[in-house]
């Protein structure tokens, strides 16, 4: 039986290479990561910035169609998380967020070299499995 979970690939970096990734400059570790992306038909994508993506989308269409947008606009207004989800890109396919396991680890093992070297912080590799993923505290649950 095939895996029925999708996955998806996150990096941490630093203050400094975040800042260069988000404003598409050009440099030898970020080249690095531009060509294991397109290598694997991905884009990095800040976590930050989706999620603020995701909060406007949400607000411009109507936030009641969207379940996760409390607990999203909390977390992008907190410093503390501002500041972690700033270091933390996923990256995303043309079309989805989550992709095939082989996809995805082909890409994390690519992306472990610069781990090794210490050009990013930390490496993951994440499954669509819910039990394995943060839920929404009970505040921002539907009754």
């Amino acid at each position: 039986m095939s895996d029925i979970w999708l996955y998806q690939v996150r990096i941490k970096v630093t203050d400094k290479l975040s800042t260069e990734l988000r404003n598409k400059e050009v440099n030898d570790t970020t080249q690095m990561v531009y060509d294991i992306a397109k290598k694997f038909a991905t884009t990095p994508v800040c976590t930050y910035d989706a999620f603020k993506a995701y909060c406007k989308e949400a607000e411009d269409n109507g936030v009641d169609q969207y379940p996760l947008y409390q607990w999203t606009k909390d977390t992008v207004e907190n410093p503390q998380k501002k500041k972690k989800h700033l270091k933390s890109f996923a990256f995303y396919t043309e079309s989805s967020q989550v992709y095939e396991k082989e996809t995805a680890t082909a890409l994390y093992n690519e992306l472990s070299k610069m781990l090794k070297e210490g050009l990013i912080e930390d490496l993951q590799l994440i499954d669509s499995n819910p039990k394995n993923n943060p839920q929404p505290p009970k505040k921002y649950q539907s009754p």
